[in-house]
């Protein structure tokens, strides 16, 4: 009877502990996605990653014109299926194209945003990309990285591992914007914020086991 007893108070200890774990990872799931530099850290540049335009570029033009960077990066991506439109002369303006234009407007000078050539189609192919232009240009000591809230976490984790291997000393900051309508505390009552971190999540799973190495 006593074993019995041991055996229901050891399981029920179990079930506790399981479900007051369960319950922490499902209530910091969303938080811990958004990695937060302390604000007002300057920085020489700034990279917009691609992604949702609106809420990437707003976050980088007030970046700029509070005087906390001095010129803002945006790496060429790909546009996939823009070229079955060329030959009827037809061209579709990509992420960075259209970035950079929304950034004239909003206020930042032309000549302080740098266009970097490429056909990027992953945030691992925007690092090595910027990893690659920064080994010609040394005067970067500080880097920002400006992306939707729930994609920072990734994104840093990314920008270190790709600087690791191309023996890049930069400093990375990380910049989420305050734009994106992602809800990290309450992302389970919000359909498009529930997808935000189950897609993230994966990735991550997908970087940490696979990718990465």
């Amino acid at each position: 009877m006593k074993k019995r007893t041991r055996k229901r108070i050891i399981v029920l200890a179990v079930a506790v502990v399981g479900a007051f774990l369960f319950f922490w990872l499902i209530t910091h799931a969303g938080t811990f996605l958004i990695k937060q530099t302390p604000p007002g850290v300057k920085t020489d540049a700034a990279v917009i990653l691609m992604g949702s335009i609106v809420d990437r570029v707003l976050e980088a033009a007030d970046v700029y014109n509070s005087g906390l960077t001095e010129q803002i990066v945006i790496v060429n991506n790909i546009q996939y299926g823009s070229e079955a439109l060329e030959p009827y002369g037809v061209t579709i303006p990509n992420f960075a194209t259209l970035s950079v234009d929304a950034l004239v407007q909003l206020g930042v000078p032309q000549q302080d945003i740098i266009h970097l050539p490429g056909r990027c189609a992953s945030t691992r192919d925007e690092a090595d990309s910027i990893a690659a232009w920064l080994m010609y240009n040394p005067d970067i000591k500080r880097l920002a990285i400006i992306s939707s809230s729930a994609h920072t976490r990734r994104a840093m984790m990314i920008f270190q591992d790709s600087f690791d291997d191309h023996e890049v000393s930069v400093q990375l900051v990380s910049i989420p914007s305050r734009y994106s309508e992602f809800d990290g505390e309450q992302w389970w009552r919000d359909r498009e914020s529930a997808k935000q971190v189950f897609m993230e999540w994966v990735k991550i799973i997908s970087f940490v086991t696979v990718e990465r190495w």
